[in-house]
Formats: C-alpha cells, sequence, structure tokens
C-alpha cells in the first residue's frame, strides 16, 4: 500500500501521515509498474484517492500502458470491497492522457457523477467514483499532481539510506506476486541483517552506525540490478525484491550482495570498520495465491538460519 496522503491539505501546508485502518472495505492499491519512481516526478498522470479517507487514501503514478481496476487478484489496481466488481474498469492510454471504460461492472462506474457509457475521455481533476472508492484523476504536469508526487517521493523512501522503505516494499510485492501470478512467473526476495550491528552503535555510537547503514545501502544499491528493489525494512534489516527472478538467479545476486559488504571495510569516522551481512532467500513459483507477508516470512526464517550457521552468509 502506498503511503497516505490528506487530500484535503492546501498544497502549500505539508499532508499528515495518517495510519492505515483495517475495515470490511479495507483496500490495497498497487503502482503499475515495478521501479522506484524517481523518474516519474512530474511527468505521468496519477490518481489520487479521496474516499474513504478512514480505509486507505493515497496516490497511484499512471505510467505506460493500460490500468485493470476490480476485486480480482490479477488487477492492477486491487480494491477489496464487494462494491467493487472483480473486473470494474479500465483506463487506456490515449495521447498523452487516458480514458475510462467501464467493464460492465455490476454498480457501474461514474465520471463527475454521471455513468460513463462506452469510453470518456479523462481531464485533470476529473471524480471517479467505483464502487464506494472515489478518486480524482491528475493530467501529467498539472501542478497539483507535481505536488502529490514530490510528497509521495518523500513518504516511500528512507532518508538515511536512499532506499526505498517497508511500506513502499509491501506496496510493490503486493502488486508484483500478483503480476507473478498472471502469468506463472518465479520471483524472489531477499532478507539481510547487518552482523553485530548492536555493538557497532555501542562502541561507536548511533552517528557511526548511521555511517554504516548509508554505506550499507550505497553498496547495495550500486550491486542490484537496475529494476531490483531495495528498502530498508526497519534498523538494520533491509530487503531485496528481485522481479522475473528464479532461484538460482536469487542466489547469485544474494552472494553479490554479501560479498559487496564483506569485501572492503567500512570507512568511518573512527576509522574501518570490517562489516558483513547475513542473507535468507525466498522464491515465489507463481503458482498460487500468496500474501506478501508470507513470502517475508520465508526469507526472514532463512536469514536467521544463516545467523545461526555463523553469519556473514546465504541461505536459501
Amino acid at each position: 500500500m502506498p503511503d497516505l496522503i490528506n487530500t484535503n491539505v492546501h498544497p502549500t501546508v505539508p499532508p499528515p501521515r495518517h495510519l492505515m485502518v483495517e475495515s470490511e472495505a479495507e483496500a490495497t492499491m498497487h503502482r503499475q509498474d515495478f521501479r522506484t519512481p524517481d523518474d516519474a516526478v512530474g511527468n505521468e498522470s496519477c490518481l489520487v484517492q479521496i474516499y474513504p479517507v478512514d480505509v486507505i487514501d493515497g496516490m497511484l503514478l499512471l505510467e505506460q500502458g493500460s490500468l485493470t481496476i476490480g476485486r480480482d487478484i490479477v488487477c492492477d489496481l486491487i480494491l477489496d470491497d464487494v462494491s467493487v466488481s472483480r473486473r470494474h474498469v479500465e483506463l487506456v492510454p490515449a495521447g498523452k492522457g487516458y480514458t475510462l471504460h467501464d467493464l460492465g461492472s455490476t454498480n457501474g462506474t461514474l465520471l463527475n457523477g454521471t455513468p460513463i457509457n462506452g469510453q470518456q475521455l479523462l481531464r485533470s481533476n476529473d471524480i471517479i467514483s467505483i464502487g464506494s472508492f472515489i478518486f480524482k484523476y491528475l493530467s501529467a504536469g498539472s501542478v497539483e499532481s507535481q505536488y502529490y508526487e514530490t510528497v509521495y517521493l518523500s513518504l516511500t523512501r528512507d532518508a538515511l539510506t536512499g532506499t526505498m522503505n517497508k511500506r513502499y516494499l509491501l506496496e510493490s510485492m503486493q502488486r508484483e506476486m500478483a503480476r507473478s501470478l498472471r502469468r506463472s512467473q518465479t520471483l524472489a526476495v531477499v532478507m539481510m541483517d547487518i552482523d553485530f550491528f548492536k555493538s557497532v552503535n555501542d562502541t561507536h555510537g548511533h552517528l557511526v552506525g548511521d555511517e554504516v547503514l548509508r554505506e550499507f545501502g550505497r553498496r547495495l544499491l550500486e550491486t542490484c540490478r537496475e529494476d531490483d528493489l531495495l528498502a530498508r525494512y526497519g534498523g538494520e534489516e533491509f530487503s531485496l525484491l528481485l522481479a522475473s527472478t528464479d532461484r538460482d538467479e536469487a542466489l547469485e545476486i544474494a552472494e553479490r550482495c554479501r560479498s559487496a559488504i564483506a569485501e572492503e571495510p567500512f570507512d568511518t569516522a573512527v576509522g574501518p570498520l570490517a562489516i558483513s551481512a547475513s542473507f535468507g532467500v525466498a522464491c515465489y513459483d507463481g503458482e498460487q495465491a500468496m500474501k506478501p507477508a508470507e513470502l517475508l516470512k520465508v526469507a526472514d526464517e532463512r536469514l536467521y538460519e544463516a545467523k545461526h550457521n555463523g553469519r556473514n552468509q546465504v541461505v536459501c
């Protein structure tokens, strides 16, 4: 799920970061493409959810290709509520914008309060009603869309390490696992943890610990492939999402990451420090539905197996 953005806040005032509340109308929003959004700001249209605000609110960048919305797990944007049909509506690229197509939904799709018939060209600030959910469409390049994209970036990236954060990771995992299920493709997730990081903080202080975390993130970002998603999961624990990747490839990438961390000491304010990390790898075969938390749990168990076996190693 994306981080939350209050759509009622005036653009000159930074919006608060709300907590998600689970309910029977719990919805899951997923970005359309698997990549970090650095190059997206200001260049793409977006959807901003404005109701219901007590379930989830946020934004979805619209990139190349159509976007299908519905309850079904194979949809690009999943809204898990009985008011939404399994395949409810589709946004299709048209020139520099999008058209809206209802897919024969039970409750219909409203555009600015009027049921759509056939296809409708979307204009910036159009209001789209899908079951009990309401979205605002913002065209590419508009001041408002740039504002929301900028806030979205600030809420999905870890400021210390430059990696993505846990919330962005979970959102992307749900999206990629749904895609893998549709295409019967494999993907992998790697959980990694800096060995003896507590002793670094206890011995040298948290400022040195922050230096280690920054360098750890930098080395991993340099080692990973361009399309891999690296996120700080919490504290000294990181996660790597590898789309369209089988077990052998995942092991190879994890081993490269392990070597990149351990092969040279980290330069810090107290001098060079020998740092290593342990890695746990879990693979998803795309054959049956599986939740991101379940896959992460497998990877985490293998991470702690690597810790138990002596650290500075990869377990799959």
